[in-house]
């Protein structure tokens, strides 16, 4: 679960320091009873398969090829691989709004060597970056720029209120002397069209009793891999008690199909939710990505890689959470329940804030992507890098379902994030969307790197 809201970036930054620290659970306030999460959460409660009859949702289209900006493109190798393997799945037969635009925000040139804190055993004695007793870390360092400290293992994390469809991981294969294929390593489907694998659920009213794709407001759901990782006496990096889940590391992609339904909506209101109207998380879905070892460590703990100094946790200058999509509540005056917004904490902070006075209200439902500046709408999709926080904002689809896209791609230091509609799919990547197959071509990969939405 992140720790911080976007909102409190510019607070953290000019050194409103007491009050964050006595304030509210919005900027990270330690919630009783949210414990580690990292727990198994394996059961599945799928029902029959889906048909791939079109339904209300009616078949996926696509849209032309169209342009993309010129000048910043990322070059991570050759193209080529466009082929896509067996194994699609059924296009989901949903109640759908009608076709928009998309919308991508590209990061480019991400990672830088650095260094965060790293929990230790205090028996091993290396505890040289944090010693007080029970919370002993060392100084981490790594010295690539390729895409670090985020090609390391990263977990899920998903807020709601969200109703979640599909979900599916990709990693990159090597193939001798012929470049890579991205296998589909994980993948769930509320329907039961495929069997889930890969990855298994925690936190929030998920373990013992599987996960039906309803996330309730307030609620995080944890998507890990299902291998686990050494806990207990003398783990590096320490965590206690019984063995944890890994997250996914090195280049990756995760894919959710899901809809963000405000609590007003009927199905929104038939959610098991976590907290009432006055929780700052309180009709906020987030999508972000945290560092394993801080979701092992307790999210929640004194003892935690999040920042550089535990006791400074406000500047999230550590091991690293990416607010991918986040929708800020907060109960404040940085409230905004229509928008994402978007951030990177760690050692480089790459962001905005949020963006109160963002509005579509003037513009049409196609668009998804508006300026931060005047709210007119994005004439193609935002690219942005260390130093230049997005000057856009993402709508949040209350109405229908979109592809939640988010791809980190290690040798082009390139992330890219965006919402896809399933019945408006860029033709450059009809080979990944909506069939999800078990595996694509490097080249495929590469196509949904380069796609800037809306296109020109």
């Amino acid at each position: 679960m992140r720790f911080r809201s976007t909102s409190t970036i510019s607070s953290a930054i000019f050194g409103c320091v007491a009050a964050l620290v006595m304030g509210c659970q919005g900027v990270g306030g330690a919630a009783p009873g949210k414990g580690n999460s990292g727990g198994d959460g394996d059961g599945d409660t799928s029902g029959g398969a889906s048909t791939s009859a079109p339904g209300a949702g009616g078949t996926a289209g696509t849209l032309g090829s169209g342009g993309v900006p010129d000048g910043s493109e990322p070059t991570g190798g050759t193209s080529g691989g466009m082929s896509t393997g067996p194994g699609s799945l059924p296009i989901p037969a949903l109640e759908n709004d009608p076709p928009t635009s998309g919308a991508t925000i590209t990061y480019l040139n991400i990672g830088a060597p650095g260094w965060y804190p790293s929990r230790r055993d205090p028996a091993s004695g290396e505890c040289d970056a944090v010693n007080n007793g029970a919370c002993c870390m060392t100084q981490y360092e790594y010295s690539s720029d390729l895409l670090a400290p985020w090609d390391e293992d990263l977990i899920m994390q998903l807020r709601g209120p969200m109703l979640v469809e599909r979900l599916a991981v990709y990693q990159p294969v090597s193939q001798a002397g012929n470049g890579s294929n991205w296998n589909r390593v994980a993948v769930w489907d509320r329907g039961g069209a495929v069997g889930k694998s890969g990855l298994v659920f925690g936190a929030d009213g998920v373990e013992g009793n599987g996960f039906d794709g309803a996330v309730g407001s307030t609620c995080v759901i944890d998507v890990m891999n299902e291998q686990t990782v050494p806990c207990g006496s003398g783990s590096v990096p320490y965590c206690e008690g019984s063995d944890k889940h890994d997250g996914f590391s090195g280049s990756k992609l995760f894919i959710v199909l899901a809809k963000t339904p405000h609590m007003s909506d009927p199905e929104a209101q038939a959610i098991t939710h976590c907290a009432g109207a006055s929780d700052n998380w309180y009709d906020a879905p987030w999508i972000g990505l945290t560092h394993g070892e801080l979701v092992r460590s307790g999210k929640f703990g004194g003892c935690h890689c999040y920042a550089k100094n535990p006791d400074e946790w406000w500047l999230g200058d550590g091991c690293g959470q990416f607010n991918v999509f986040e929708v800020i509540n907060d109960n404040n005056e940085y409230t905004n329940l229509e928008v994402f917004s978007t951030n990177i904490f760690g050692p480089e902070y790459i962001g905005g804030g949020p963006c109160a006075s963002c509005s579509f209200a003037s513009l049409p439902d196609s668009v998804e992507l508006v300026s931060k500046g005047d709210n007119t709408a994005a004439s193609t999709g935002e690219t942005t890098e260390p130093g230049r926080g997005p000057a856009y904002a993402i709508r949040r689809p209350t109405e229908g379902y979109r592809y939640f896209v988010v791809l980190l791609d290690v040798p082009s230091r390139t992330i890219q994030t965006g919402i896809v509609h399933p019945q408006a799919i860029p033709a450059s990547v009809a080979g990944l969307l909506p069939g999800l197959p078990e595996w694509v071509g490097e080249g495929v990969i590469h196509e949904l790197r380069d796609v800037r939405l809306p296109l020109e």
